[in-house]
């Protein structure tokens, strides 16, 4: 049996960290052996319809994903599920029952139910969302993971693809306050990889083969007809409960915390570069002709951010 290139760091960690590393090396293997199995058994006997609605969400970390999957959860009055910020190329469910394993045991009953999820038991849902962050779209999209797509998120009537963008100078500013400069995946920068989103998000590059939907965070934030259209292209019930909230997760906003927890609309998202302004390394990251373009075309002028260019 071979492993897969990803799988195979885990080889080295458990020759120099036996334990924790060995458990997550020895479940490797059985799920191996177990999607082997399962997918035997889909190839003659379809899964059953589960999920009403799925939205594959694609962005970069400080992008404002959370406060986005928190607002269209609150858009629900079904069901909602939230797979958050996972791996590309594993099965989601089994990512998540992994984590649990390893970070809550206290929780056996919660661990059971995502490892029966995980196996393919799932439960009926009326919206499906899980999410990507800081990977090449090349990877999100890759064709050999994607035909197990019913075998690991279940059958869905009605997939999207959603792709978050906001401006790459307050975004950089979050992302350095925070201590997220650098991309999960070593072999591109934030700019490189900034561009190729704001490339999929004009339509330049066409990775995301579902229902397209590109949200303009900038616009998310500031304007509720905006909001209200969202709502409609992805078929919810348009509320808007919950976009004054602060998602506590990752300690909340990267210069205010959860400060303003009800009160969202007080923060100044789109000023945090001028924090910034008088950092060297941030000014050599933004100060690029490419960037600045792309970030006109989607986004407009932004005032005062000419003077960042060297």
């Amino acid at each position: 049996m071979t492993l897969p290139m990803y799988q195979k760091p885990l080889i080295v960690k458990a020759l120099s960290k036996p334990g924790f590393a060995t458990r997550k090396l020895r479940r490797k293997v059985l799920h191996i052996f177990q999607d082997a199995q399962r997918q035997r058994q889909v190839a003659t006997t379809p899964p059953p319809l589960v999920n009403e609605k799925e939205i594959r969400m694609v962005g970069l970390r400080r992008t404002g994903n959370h406060a986005l999957i928190r607002w269209l959860k609150r858009q629900h009055a079904g069901r909602f599920r939230h797979l958050n910020d996972i791996p590309v190329y594993e099965n989601p469910f089994r990512h998540e029952y992994e984590y649990w394993c390893d970070h809550y045991p206290e929780y056996p009953k919660e661990i059971e139910r995502i490892r029966q999820e995980s196996l393919g038991n799932f439960v009926p849902t009326e919206c499906l969302v899980y999410n990507y962050e800081d990977h090449p779209l090349s990877k999100i999209v890759d064709s050999k993971f994607w035909a197990k797509h019913d075998m690991y998120f279940g059958r869905s009537q009605r997939i999207y693809d959603l792709i978050i963008l906001r401006d790459p100078f307050n975004l950089l500013a979050s992302r350095i306050r925070r201590g997220f400069l650098a991309i999960k995946s070593t072999q591109i920068s934030f700019v490189d990889l900034w561009l190729e989103y704001a490339k999929e998000f004009l339509g330049e590059t066409n990775y995301l083969q579902n229902e397209k939907i590109c949200v303009n965070y900038n616009l998310w934030v500031d304007n509720i007809d905006y909001r209200r259209e969202l709502a409609e292209k992805l078929a919810m019930n348009f509320t808007d409960a919950g976009i004054d909230e602060v998602s506590k997760r990752a300690g909340g906003s990267s210069f205010d915390g959860t400060e303003f927890t009800g009160q969202a609309a007080k923060m100044d998202v789109h000023g945090r570069w001028k924090k910034l302004i008088d950092d060297p390394a941030y000014r050599r990251l933004v100060s690029n002709d490419e960037l600045f373009a792309y970030s006109e075309k989607i986004f407009g002028v932004l005032p005062g951010t000419e003077q960042l260019r060297i």
